[in-house]
Formats: structure tokens, sequence, C-alpha cells
């Protein structure tokens, strides 16, 4: 891919997520949605303390900024999207966060020179990107560089990623008989996704491409898959149709088996927690 097709890839997402802003906390609070998030909180909360200076990139519209502020933690994020960090900033100030996070109009390819910006040396105690905004980034070795650089020696590297294989979706397009639709995902490349209206190039990246990515100076501790049971959040209105003690069982064995292999890969996300080496020779 020429680097012409990198920067409209880029400004194809900026655009389709200035347009989903003002609906994303919307979809964002369905049931399945509010679920994945609880999972994806209790593994930040597992990982990060309280009083330690996180690096968030891709914030969309704050609902994980705020969590880690109000749990006690140092933020600062960042977004491409304009209208995201809009509505980030106006989440952080109406729930009274905002001297906790610094919010930046940047995506990772731009991120160096905004947190060089910032002319603070301190560092950070933990990095997260959560729920696919690295998907809409085609090679992730740039993030391994930058990580190295600012996280501190044993500090965890949170990506909350779309995965490759989601057993739910796939088993519902093959009874539809949608196999287009089913084998998506593990197609080679960009993988056109409409958001907003606008054809998004999308990267569902494997776990070894992004072990790959980090570099030598990271460890993978964990993977886990968030929605193996329960399906993506494009099905929430089916998913509103199955009585609630079934819902409730499903999300239990979501939790249950999310670290097993090979489950642990086949859900709509997938969520990989490194660890920055303490070695000098990392």
């Amino acid at each position: 891919m020429t680097m012409a097709h990198v920067t409209t890839g880029v400004r194809a997402a900026t655009l389709a997520f200035d347009r989903l802003a003002p609906d994303y906390d919307a979809l964002a609070e369905g049931d399945i949605f509010r679920r994945l998030r609880r999972r994806t909180h209790a593994a930040f909360l597992r990982w990060l303390r309280p009083g330690c200076r996180v690096l968030e990139i891709g914030c969309g519209t704050g609902l994980d900024t705020v969590f880690l502020a109000a749990h006690g933690m140092r933020v600062v994020a960042c977004d491409p999207s304009e209208a995201m960090v809009s509505r980030t900033l106006s989440r952080l100030a109406n729930d009274g966060f905002s001297r906790r996070a610094t919010v930046m109009p940047c995506g990772l390819q731009d991120l160096e020179p905004f947190l060089a910006a910032l002319d603070q040396d301190e560092g950070f105690d933990g990095i997260v990107s959560n729920f696919g905004a690295l998907n809409c980034v085609e090679r992730l070795e740039p993030l391994g560089v930058l990580a190295t650089r600012v996280l501190r020696p044993g500090g965890p590297l949170i990506l909350g990623l779309m995965g490759r294989h989601c057993a739910v979706e796939m088993l519902y397009f093959t009874l539809r008989k949608r196999r287009d639709l089913a084998r998506r995902r593990r197609a080679p490349g960009a993988v056109v996704v409409p958001v907003a209206g606008i054809d998004v190039p999308t990267f569902y990246h494997r776990v070894d491409q992004v072990r790959a990515a980090m570099g030598p100076a990271f460890d993978l501790e964990a993977i886990a898959g968030i929605g193996v049971a329960v399906p993506p959040p494009f099905l929430e209105s089916r998913w509103q149709t199955i009585p609630l003690p079934l819902r409730d069982a499903l999300a239990g064995i979501d939790r249950a088996i999310a670290t097993w292999p090979p489950f642990n890969r086949l859900g709509d996300h997938v969520l990989l927690q490194f660890t920055r080496r303490r070695r000098a020779d990392a």
C-alpha cells in the first residue's frame, strides 16, 4: 500500500468517525456493548493502578478516558476525529475529571510530535487502545517504537483489537448463506467496512503480527477473547429477543472461556496484554 493510499484511508476513517460521533454513545449504550466494555474495564483495573499515568490511543467519545480518570489515573488521550475529541472533553468536564486528562486531536501516525509538544519527560505507566481503534491502522510497528520509548519498564500495553476469527459472526453469516461476509475478517490486506456511510479500510491484525510489531522490548502476557459467546454489537436487535437469563448465562460463558485456547482468539475482539521488559537489553 502506497503512502497515498495510507493517507486516503486515514482521512476516510477520520471523516467517518466525525460523522459517527453524535450517534456513537447511543450505539455504545446497547446491552452487548456495555457487557463487552465491562470486560475490558475489569482488565484495565487488573493491570493499572490509581495514580499511574496512562496513554490512551483512540479515545472515541471518552468512555474509557473517564473510566480511567474516575479510578484515579492520569490520562493522556488522543483521537484523530476532532468531533470525538470534543465529546471526550465535554464528558470529562461534565463528570468533573478535566484536570486528570489531556486530550489531543491526533492518531497514532501523528502522536509523536503531539507528545513532544507536551514538553514532559515523565513517561507512562501504561498504554491502552480499546475496541478496534488500531484496526484503522495498517502497520503497528510505529506503536512498538513509540511504546518502547515512552512506556516505563514493567508497564502494561493493553490492546483491544477486532479479531480475525469471530465465531458468532462466522456462524451468523454462514447460516444466512453469506459466506463472503463470514470470511471477511480473514481476507488479506484492507477490508472495506462501511462506517456512517463511508467506506473505511479496516485491518484485522493477526496476533503473531501484533507481537512482531511490538518488537523485542515486549512480552505478550495474556490473550483474552471479548465476545466469544456474546455476539458482535451489530446483532443487538436480535440479542434483545433472547430472554435476559439466557443472555446472562451466555455472558457468564463468555467470561469463563475467554482465556482458554482456542476461544481466546475467537471473539469479536481480542484483548492483548503486553508488558515492557525490565531487562536492560530489551
